[in-house]
């Protein structure tokens, strides 16, 4: 089961780059494989970085976003960047590695554009290693939403808050 956390629509890694006005640009929604993960790419993201203590988090923040388990009504054709896949492919290490997107969204273009009409990409965390999906707005049929929660009464939050250090404040 996929998992994600509902944001606003903001530049990702795999967000399509070219201008708004663009007749062919698309639409990404990236999930997670865990609450953990989620958590991290969503909320957390670069905000630990240099700190050694407790991270404060206003408790209002995650009441303000939604955790959803998401399953697939139908098979994902996905590109997969994990392990070696993304070196044997020739796609640069930057596109799932980098903390700049800039390049991931070129590369994102090209795969969404090639003509086996991808669903999206499998790739690993650049925080943590664990599983992301990007799914391309074209397929998002292909999903369905089991259940969706405040973040904060997500099944899990209390463990994850212990293992990022982060308190409610």
């Amino acid at each position: 089961m996929d998992r994600s956390i509902a944001r606003r629509r903001a530049a990702s890694r795999f967000s399509d780059p070219r201008r708004r006005t663009a007749a062919n640009r698309f639409g990404v929604l990236h999930l997670g494989d865990s609450l953990k993960v989620c958590f991290l790419e969503t909320v957390l993201r670069n905000r630990r970085e240099g700190l050694v203590d407790d991270l404060p988090i206003d408790e209002m923040e995650l009441t303000q976003r939604r955790y959803s388990e998401i399953v697939t009504t139908a098979a994902l054709r996905l590109i997969d960047l994990r392990g070696d896949r993304a070196v044997r492919m020739g796609v640069p290490t930057d596109v799932v590695r980098a903390q700049r997107q800039n390049l991931a969204r070129r590369w994102s273009v090209a795969f969404h554009e090639h003509p086996s009409q991808l669903d999206g990409i499998i790739y690993p965390s650049r925080l943590n290693g664990a599983t992301n999906l990007a799914v391309y707005d074209r397929s998002i049929g292909k999903l369905q939403s089991k259940r969706v929660v405040t973040l904060l009464g997500a099944p899990g939050l209390a463990q994850v808050l212990e293992d990022f250090r982060v308190c409610l404040t």
